[in-house]
């Protein structure tokens, strides 16, 4: 992605305002916190915010916390050297380092464990790292974007998140509207994904009849962004018209009552989503905990969580 020519589409009031807040954010050496719900586009303004700054120059490097096992999560992060544990056979650059003179997104931040927050907090305030097995401080000079579908603030008061590292990067917060709530900016993403998927599909650029326009629209998109990319892609994929009709594009249901999401065969087998989801209620959310009573890895339920979220399910 070459983020000297990232202009999110910004059509609706509601989206250009957040643009507006970003925009004037990036001048700013602050950490920033970028808050909204799965697949409305968080990352996507991160790369705004570095096009912005002062650092646009520099790298954008992004690491998906929830994507990572816990015992891995703070080698990745700061780096490791040769010999630093039993599979370090080289020497690691970390996130940190990786960005450099650039910026960092720290995407779903109230996936590190509690354990880690500490430390990560010393790095925000001391601007400085070590490796893990390392006996040099290396300075760091990056900007930090962290970002959260979750109330990070009702985390803090459930003891699941620190207080002190809260504050730490809600120092600027940018709420990222989620799709429903921007409504002017459904055709227009639409049209842009429709062009981006017929061009990687060698093949002309269909365009939405009024029926189909109406259908998007009255669509309450709880995947968001990332739901619609889908369903056009998937859409251009099965059809080869000219122009698209509403009978031809193909809609979840609410996915807030779990209806009509095909989980059977590449997202999750029978009733797996809603036990994943039940369990987690009874266990506060906490990840550990249902991952041992569902008897499977952490790893393996971060992957099934992240899944659910790709297609607008709310995790608890």
């Amino acid at each position: 992605m070459d983020d000297h020519h990232i202009i999110p589409i910004a059509v609706d009031p509601q989206s250009k305002q957040t643009l507006d807040v970003a925009q004037k954010a990036a001048k700013s050496s602050a950490t920033l916190l970028l808050n909204g719900e799965t697949g409305v586009g968080k990352e996507l303004i991160a790369h705004y915010i570095h096009s912005c700054s002062a650092v646009s120059h520099g790298p954008f490097v992004s690491i998906n916390c929830a994507a990572l096992p816990d015992n891995m999560i703070e080698a990745i992060l700061f780096g490791y050297e040769k010999g630093a544990f039993t599979n370090a056979i080289n020497t690691y650059v970390g996130k940190f380092e990786q960005a450099q003179n650039g910026t960092l997104l720290l995407d779903e931040i109230s996936e590190i464990p509690l354990s880690l927050q500490a430390k990560l907090l010393r790095v925000l305030q001391e601007k400085e790292i070590e490796r893990l097995g390392g006996k040099s401080v290396i300075k760091i000079n990056a900007r930090i974007i962290a970002a959260t579908n979750h109330d990070l603030y009702e985390l803090v008061k459930q003891g699941r998140f620190r207080s002190d590292l809260y504050y730490r990067i809600h120092v600027i917060p940018i709420h990222c509207v989620p799709l429903r709530e921007r409504p002017l900016d459904i055709i227009p993403l639409s049209e842009f994904f429709i062009e981006k998927h017929a061009v990687l599909l060698g093949r002309s650029v269909p365009k939405l009849s009024e029926g189909s326009k109406q259908k998007l629209q009255q669509y309450s998109w709880p995947g968001n962004v990332r739901e619609m990319e889908n369903v056009i892609q998937r859409l251009l994929v099965m059809t080869n018209d000219d122009i698209i009709y509403d009978t031809q594009i193909k809609l979840t249901q609410d996915a807030d009552t779990h209806r009509g999401l095909d989980f059977s065969e590449s997202i999750l087998k029978n009733n797996e989503a809603k036990l994943i989801i039940d369990m987690l209620r009874e266990t506060d959310g906490h990840r550990g905990n249902t991952a041992k009573k569902l008897k499977m890895s952490e790893r393996t339920l971060r992957h099934k969580i992240s899944k659910l979220k790709s297609i607008g399910i709310k995790i608890p």
